[in-house]
């Protein structure tokens, strides 16, 4: 049997070889909804499954981030700490995922908090099996690829708007604020 490289997570996750539930959850993500079946059934080789319980942590603020999530069964809560006490919270649930930016990022340090509200199923992709399958089947790794900055680029809008209606609430509130 051929040892995984990442032989530090095997008492936590199993490898999802070939398993037709998690094929299905693959092929539903947005990441690789245009991978062929033959791609899907290879990219099931680096995937892992591990059941979270309630209130188990998935990753926490600061650490090093791996890779992403795919949420196969269950929910999960996304908080971020900030020193101002403006904590931002998010819940996602089965087809949801999250972590991605793992994938790319450089520094790999997570920006937010993740927690399992119930017992939660997660399939998760790591950085360095990105990067095997980008040296193996570049054609594949591309279509992931592809997919990932659609992502990245889609979220990094909505957060500029998001900013932006932020911070244009503010300076209404500062000239009501100013003008009493």
């Amino acid at each position: 049997m051929q040892k995984h490289p990442h032989f530090f997570w095997e008492d936590l996750f199993k490898i999802g070889r070939g398993e037709t539930g998690v094929i299905e959850v693959l092929k539903q993500n947005v990441l690789f909804k245009t991978l062929t079946r033959r791609e899907l059934r290879y990219l099931s080789h680096f995937v892992y499954e591990r059941t979270y319980q309630p209130d188990e942590a998935i990753f926490k603020q600061g650490d090093r981030g791996l890779g992403m999530y795919v949420i196969a069964r269950g929910l999960i809560t996304i908080s971020t700490e900030s020193p101002h006490g403006d904590n931002l919270v998010t819940t996602l649930g089965a087809g949801s995922f999250f972590g991605e930016v793992a994938l790319v990022d450089q520094e790999n340090l997570r920006t937010a908090t993740a927690v399992a509200t119930e017992r939660t199923v997660l399939v998760g992709f790591f950085k360095p099996d990105l990067t095997e399958i980008l040296q193996r089947k570049p054609a594949m790794g591309v279509k992931i690829l592809y997919q990932l900055s659609s992502v990245l680029a889609r979220r990094l809008l909505e957060t500029t708007e998001k900013i932006t209606l932020i911070t244009r609430a503010r300076k209404m509130a500062q000239i009501h604020e100013d003008a009493s």
